[in-house]
């Protein structure tokens, strides 16, 4: 099932649901001092978002791996997917931000079966 973009989210008093967050699905991971982010496809996107892979380095731990998306947003906070390509600079109200869902390892241990 793919998303569809509409001009506005419904509403249902009985449904419970998430906004979609629009931009890159990445894997940012920590080795020592260095912070990398990687594609779904394995593309490298370190250099590109540098900012963003120093602040995975600077995370307090030795190692760590995290399920993250990359985006940008405007000043509504919706997501613009295009925007990570080219930012129109007088739209953007954030900088590209990594939203970390997921923690998979942290200093060599597998967090993906520990309890939430």
């Amino acid at each position: 099932m793919h998303a569809t973009q509409v001009a506005t989210p419904f509403h249902r008093p009985d449904w419970v649901y998430e906004e979609n967050v629009d931009g890159y699905r990445m894997v940012a991971y920590k080795e020592g001092r260095t912070g990398h982010l990687i594609s779904r496809q394995g593309k490298e996107f370190t250099h590109r978002f540098s900012e963003l892979a120093q602040a995975v380095a600077a995370l307090d731990s030795e190692s760590a791996i995290l399920d993250t998306e990359l985006a940008v947003f405007d000043r509504q906070l919706i997501s613009h997917f295009e925007w990570l390509r080219a930012q129109p600079k007088d739209d953007v109200a954030t900088p590209p931000m990594l939203m970390a869902f997921d923690l998979l390892e942290l200093d060599g241990v597998d967090q993906r079966t520990r309890p939430s």
